[in-house]
């Protein structure tokens, strides 16, 4: 056991304590002693916390959340600027610019239509 002339104080000459006393053993250890290295490397734990379900699972729920979140925010922040660029061209277009897009919607409607069906019920889905 230290006597109290061992023990290192502060500026105020309160000991500073560093062993801690088990009562049960009544060893002590010192509180400033590293922890030893760890012994696995962290590809091995990198390796099994991803090998982890539950794990893969949160990542794969987190990953999906912030592709939606990034989707929104720059359909956002695109889409006024594209509304806005679509109706200067067309305004600027005049009359010629509607009619010249009802006739292509007119000769493509058919097939966006048959397109359409089709995602929606592929062929063989019978």
């Amino acid at each position: 056991m230290k006597s109290h002339e061992e023990l290192p104080v502060d500026e105020d000459g309160i000991p500073i304590l560093r062993d801690v006393i088990d009562t049960e053993t009544g060893s002590g250890k010192d509180l400033h002693t590293p922890a030893p290295p760890a012994s696995v490397p962290i590809q091995t734990i990198a390796r099994e916390l991803l090998g982890n379900q539950a794990l893969r699972k949160a990542l794969d729920e987190f990953a999906a959340e912030l592709t939606l979140s990034i989707y929104q925010h720059i359909d956002r922040s695109i889409r006024p600027v594209i509304e806005q660029a679509i109706t200067k061209a067309l305004d600027e277009a005049g009359s010629n610019a509607y009619d010249e897009i009802r006739q292509q919607l007119e000769a493509r409607i058919p097939e966006i239509l048959a397109r359409a069906l089709e995602e929606v019920n592929p062929p063989g889905d019978e």
